[in-house]
């Protein structure tokens, strides 16, 4: 043995040094192995965390380096862990094999094997790696450990096991968040309609290591899940809070908000997530959506425009991209959008609302079929859902009376005023117009009286009733329209100058009415006077007031 110089006097120091160096011998192999049964390098961690917020090629990048300038069995493990985790099942079995060959008496390269074959269905070979990770760890090693478990966890004829094994890990060392994590995932695979466990375990591995945002996020999901999105926000947020660049949580709220139509809060996260996430193009297609409810419609639209160039986009693409269009005043694209999403939809997938919609686009695009194709698409509507709304009823029948499809149009304004708790003054109005222009003047007279007699104050109503009762009396002896006209100038003399045209017609049926009828000369003048003094021109009431003002005829 070589002793230490030993000064004068000192005859018991090599003796004390042996020992205190063999007692630092122990503990820093005491040390050695805490730091490898209880928690992950540092920059393994790391790495992960970078796969977490949806960065795996870095945190690939990152792994990858450690086993190269260190190819030990542990960096050949964690690097074979992210890529079966990411789905590189044939790289990540590769860097198993390397990782036994490096140190056949580590356990994890041995968990790794098996968890692949456990994936590919091999349970025998898989079984016999999973034993042999155990064997020589003893069972003792707390990365061993979670890495048995965490490939038991694929096949849930193993979970008892992984529950076993995990609980044992965390018998060894229970600050560990991972060993919670896993635990978590065990217990919701156990009973997925029961997520309390789940929940309890996730919540301790965020107390256990509070730097830790994915506890968090994952109980934000479960709740999420059970659709108490308000408590969901709520763990979203605190995951932000300890890691503001956890990708995952913003995409999960702008779900939420997006739900909760909060729709910038919900752009605001999808943009967030997409400046995180290594795979943005992903997120594109619900990020046009959130800015078509925020009005952003032109984002939406250069999003659409991208998305819809890929023939395997989903058919409502075409038609949220149709409806943007629309409040960009772009109805003749919309048109064309809202044609891709009738010829890509599933028949059972398309609603009422869809024709509906379809139809006013139609109507705004001001094309020569516009209007035809309009009511094509409104009585598709109607027929799918005679709930349709009186929105759509009342479209329909004005289009078809502007098409002058009376018949049609008469029973569709029928149709909306029976779908009504009460009739509107506007429907009678229209309904009556209808009829006027069917020359079912009976019918038209009836809804223009009932309209003069619910807008008292209005002209609008005994004008069109006078005028469907002159063509009733067809003779005019009956001076059905009289009384109607009475009512016309008794409204309209409140102000002349805005019932002008009114006042005169009124003027020139009671002025001729009475000449004519009531044989009343000087009644009848007074009558065309008055439409004098409104118009000097009208040529009918200077006509008859130079027949009226002319000589009676000698002999």
């Amino acid at each position: 043995m070589n002793l230490q110089y030993q000064r004068p006097g000192s005859s018991m120091r090599p003796v004390l040094l042996g020992k205190m160096k063999a007692a630092f011998a122990l503990v820093f192999a005491m040390f050695l192995i805490a730091a490898n049964t209880y928690a992950q390098n540092p920059e393994v961690r790391k790495a992960f965390r970078l796969v977490d917020i949806e960065q795996p090629s870095k945190g690939l990048a990152a792994l990858e380096q450690m086993a190269s300038s260190t190819p030990s069995s542990y960096n050949l493990y964690y690097l074979g862990l992210a890529q079966l985790r990411l789905g590189q099942k044939d790289k990540a079995l590769a860097n198993f094999e390397k990782g036994i060959a490096a140190n056949d008496k580590d356990g994890l390269n041995y968990a790794g094997k098996g968890h692949v074959r456990l994936i590919e269905k091999n349970p025998t070979d898989a079984k016999a790696n999973l034993d042999k990770a155990l064997q020589v760890s003893k069972s003792k090693d707390v990365n061993v450990l979670k890495a048995v478990a965490e490939a038991y966890l694929t096949d849930t004829k193993y979970l008892l096991d992984a529950i076993n094994l995990l609980n044992k890990a965390a018998g060894i060392n229970n600050t560990d968040p991972e060993v919670h994590m896993l635990l978590g995932d065990a217990a919701l695979i156990q009973n997925p309609q029961n997520a309390g466990p789940a929940v309890t375990a996730y919540e301790k591995a965020g107390r256990v290591d509070t730097k830790y945002a994915k506890p968090h996020y994952k109980v934000g999901k479960l709740y999420q899940r059970a659709k108490n999105n308000d408590i969901a926000v709520g763990y979203y947020e605190q995951a932000i809070k300890i890691d503001p660049d956890f990708a995952p949580a913003y995409k999960e709220l702008g779900q939420i908000y997006y739900l909760n139509k909060e729709y910038e809060k919900a752009v605001q996260a999808a943009e967030k997530y997409m400046s995180i996430t290594e795979k943005p193009e992903e997120a594109k297609f619900q990020l046009a959506f959130f800015y078509f409810g925020a009005k952003q419609y032109d984002k939406a639209n250069t999003i659409f425009q991208e998305v819809t160039t890929n023939p395997n986009v989903p058919a409502v693409a075409y038609k949220y991209y149709a409806l943007s269009l629309v409040q960009q005043g772009k109805a003749a694209e919309a048109v064309t959008m809202y044609e891709k999403y009738f010829q890509k939809a599933k028949q059972e997938d398309i609603t009422a609302d869809d024709y509906a919609e379809y139809a006013k686009v139609q109507l705004e695009s001001k094309t020569p079929q516009g209007d035809s194709l309009a009511n094509e698409y409104f009585a598709k509507a109607i027929q799918m859902d005679t709930a349709v709304g009186p929105d759509v009823l009342s479209l329909h029948a004005e289009t078809l009376l502007k098409r002058k499809k009376f018949p049609q149009a008469i029973e569709a304004f029928k149709d909306l005023m029976a779908s009504r708790k009460q009739v509107l003054s506007q429907d009678l109005y229209n309904i009556g117009r209808a009829y006027y222009m069917n020359e079912d003047f009976v019918q038209a007279d009836s809804a223009f009286t009932e309209l003069a007699e619910k807008q008292p104050n209005m002209t609008v109503g005994p004008l069109w009733a006078g005028r469907a009762r002159q063509h009733i009396d067809s003779t005019g002896t009956q001076g059905l329209a009289k009384p109607m006209y009475e009512q016309v100038v008794e409204k309209a003399s409140t102000n002349p100058e805005k019932y002008k045209k009114d006042l005169i017609e009124a003027y020139d049926y009671l002025g001729t009415y009475t000449l004519q009828i009531e044989k009343n000369v000087v009644k009848s003048k007074e009558y065309f006077q008055k439409i004098l003094a409104i118009d000097p021109t009208y040529e009918r009431a200077k006509e008859f007031m130079k027949q009226l003002n002319a000589p009676a005829p000698k002999g």
